[in-house]
């Protein structure tokens, strides 16, 4: 049901993002110094903002071409987009013709008919599945705006279907990494119930991706957005309290085998230690990369914001809610956690009843952030495609068809938690690699399409915001990718291959 408020959205966001991210998020801090990591994780608040904002607008507009959304006027438009066409009236003749024909093409009488017979025609009229043209996800609405001739800004005149596929791959590939981020943090939950000395990560991880297998059979948002992202929430509150106060005692817990398992060494920890060395560019990329992952929030704003019982307005309040919550959250941490916090902010409990505490309010937390995402994954696999397949019938057995679609996604979770066992290296990488792509540059790209405006070009001032998003999220996007895929190959060299019990 399409029910969720702007509270209980923005606490499905703080669930989603929270959680991992701030785990890392204060020996990213410390890598980068205070003043210098603070600065950039704040300045990111507003830019993942306005990310956001943009892209619900294109959610929006799109909704109003296909006419799913009958309470959206007819005649919205983005809002650089009417400045832009007001200020370029007179302006050269292609940014002219561009915008004549945008203007033509929402206004067109097929349109306004598919409009009046409702979505399923003028889906249909496309020639597509309907799973294909929506606003649920990036796939969906990336379809809409390059290839679906009735959504697409240019009435379909470059029809083309290589940027549905390229995002298909990054967003696929950005869950696939954040589950395997989710089993790893689970492992030292477990192992911490478990106690360590008794049972290996890779050993834990099998326990995590059982017990997460089970918790991915709920099949919408709406049932995670009510208590399960208030428990959530609560539980990781407490455990970041119990992370700050043991640093306050001085009770770092963490023995020489653990920083082994967080790809820490004796080495590293000298240096961080020591206020005359510096760490290496290497690593502060990679640290930026890491903060990216962490403030990261519109991955599954469009999913979530299909969810929401007014879809304009309510999930960019939303966003700002959840961005304006957790970005207090994490300067406080940051501040609290004191000159050398762990890698893995959890290792700062010492071993004891507390730490097994700890570790199971870390699974709760974890848990939930996990089926949100596992959700989100699964429906768009099975949407994609996996819903025409016909082998035993699994076309017409819709919870068989789930439940064999979340074995595969927690088993391959498990062999990406294990094959980076790093938990720094790999809240980077996912970070550079596709938090940055996902949720600033392809907001940013899609909004000048809309807008009819050349995606790496600056053709006015009016689309400076947009141009200005595109060259920090490639530069941002680069940089870190550097500091991830080198900080990772040091480790493995220094700390065992992956599936390592050592």
């Amino acid at each position: 049901p399409n029910n969720l408020t702007v509270v209980s959205g923005a606490a499905l966001i703080m669930a989603d993002c929270l959680g991992t991210g701030i785990l890392a998020l204060p020996a990213d801090i410390h890598v980068l110094g205070l003043g210098v990591g603070l600065t950039f994780l704040v300045l990111n608040l507003p830019i993942n903002l306005y990310a956001g904002t943009i892209l619900s607008k294109t959610a929006t507009w799109v909704e109003d071409r296909l006419g799913q959304c009958s309470p959206v006027p007819a005649d919205l438009e983005l809002d650089e987009y009417d400045e832009s066409r007001a200020d370029n009236s007179g302006g050269d003749d292609d940014d002219g013709d561009d915008e004549h024909e945008l203007e033509a093409d929402a206004n067109e009488s097929t349109t306004l008919e598919q409009r009046q017979r409702g979505p399923n025609t003028a889906i249909s009229s496309t020639e597509q599945h309907p799973s294909e043209v929506h606003t649920t996800d990036f796939l969906g609405l990336t379809t809409a705006l390059y290839h679906n001739p009735t959504s697409s800004p240019d009435g379909g005149k470059t029809r083309t279907l290589w940027p549905t596929h390229l995002v298909t791959a990054i967003y696929y590939v950005n869950i696939f990494l954040v589950l395997g981020n989710y089993i790893l943090v689970m492992s030292h939950a477990v192992r911490s119930m478990m106690g360590e000395e008794n049972i290996c990560l890779p050993t834990a991880g099998i326990i995590a991706s059982i017990l997460m297998y089970a918790l991915a059979q709920l099949r919408t948002m709406a049932n995670l957005g009510r208590s399960a992202s208030v428990i959530s929430l609560t539980a990781l509150f407490i455990v970041v309290g119990i992370c700050l106060a043991s640093i306050e005692e001085g009770e770092l817990g963490i023995d020489e085998g653990e920083d082994y398992e967080d790809g820490e060494d004796e080495e590293d920890l000298t240096s961080s230690e020591s206020t005359t060395s510096s760490p290496s560019v290497s690593r502060q990329l990679a640290a930026i990369a890491s903060i990216g992952f962490a403030v990261g929030s519109q991955k599954l704003l469009l999913n979530i914001r299909h969810e929401m019982a007014v879809k304009e307005n309510a999930s960019p309040k939303a966003l700002g809610i959840s961005l304006f919550m957790y970005g207090a959250v994490y300067v406080t941490v940051c501040v609290l956690a004191g000159n050398n916090p762990p890698s893995l902010l959890f290792d700062a409990i010492d071993e004891g009843p507390i730490r097994k505490f700890a570790g199971f309010l870390l699974w709760v937390h974890v848990a939930v952030s996990y089926a949100i995402n596992s959700q989100a994954l699964t429906s768009s696999i099975d949407r994609v495609s996996f819903h025409r397949i016909g082998l035993f019938g699994l076309k017409h057995k819709d919870r068989i068809r789930w439940a064999l679609l979340t074995f595969l996604i927690s088993t391959s979770s498990y062999l990406v938690a294990n094959a980076i066992p790093f938990f720094k290296d790999l809240v980077a990488l996912i970070g550079a690699l596709t938090s940055v792509p996902l949720t600033l540059l392809l907001p940013a790209i899609l909004h000048r399409r809309v807008a009819g405006v050349p995606a790496f070009v600056l053709k006015s001032r009016h689309d400076l915001t947009s141009y200005l998003l595109v060259v920090f999220s490639l530069v941002f996007l680069l940089c870190g990718l550097f500091g991830a895929l080198d900080s990772i190959e040091l480790d493995w060299s220094k700390h065992g291959p992956p599936f390592s019990c050592s």
